[in-house]
């Protein structure tokens, strides 16, 4: 075997390596960065939430403006809707716990989101995000 036969069959061979491995790199790239993403998404939708409770277990009880403050920050509903969230992906409830007590429960559910991984890439849905607060006695009724 000559000298020329042999470094060429070891760029062939180096070119395959490195075209693998840059494949692995990108497709675990873009998974790290779907997973921040989604991570981003579950907390801005806990605290969107959390905000929406924390206002209803405060103020009179509003289906209307409670969702208003999960979905715009704000119970009137001025402004443009945080994170794509819409009506009919939050639910408001005020459950009973007896006593006089109660508590507001705010459901957010079925959010579409889109993975770009590749193997797993394609829409899917968030899991249910839930917060209840329990009602506070600040004069709201």
């Amino acid at each position: 075997m000559h000298l020329t036969e042999t470094k060429r069959s070891q760029q062939g061979s180096t070119a395959v390596e490195g075209a693998l491995v840059l494949t692995v790199f990108l497709v675990t790239f873009i998974g790290i960065i779907d997973i921040g993403t989604v991570l981003f998404r579950m907390q801005g939708l806990t605290e969107r939430a959390r905000a929406g409770a924390r206002w209803g277990v405060v103020n009179t009880y509003d289906v209307t403006n409670i969702r208003n403050v999960v979905i715009y920050g704000n119970p009137s509903g001025t402004g443009g809707a945080l994170f794509g969230l819409t009506a009919g992906l939050v639910s408001v409830s005020q459950v009973d716990l007896g006593d006089g007590i109660s508590k507001i429960q705010i459901r957010i559910d079925n959010y579409p989101f889109r993975l770009y991984t590749p193997f797993l890439a394609g829409d899917r849905t968030l899991p249910r995000v839930e917060v209840s607060l329990t009602a506070e006695s600040l004069g709201a009724t």
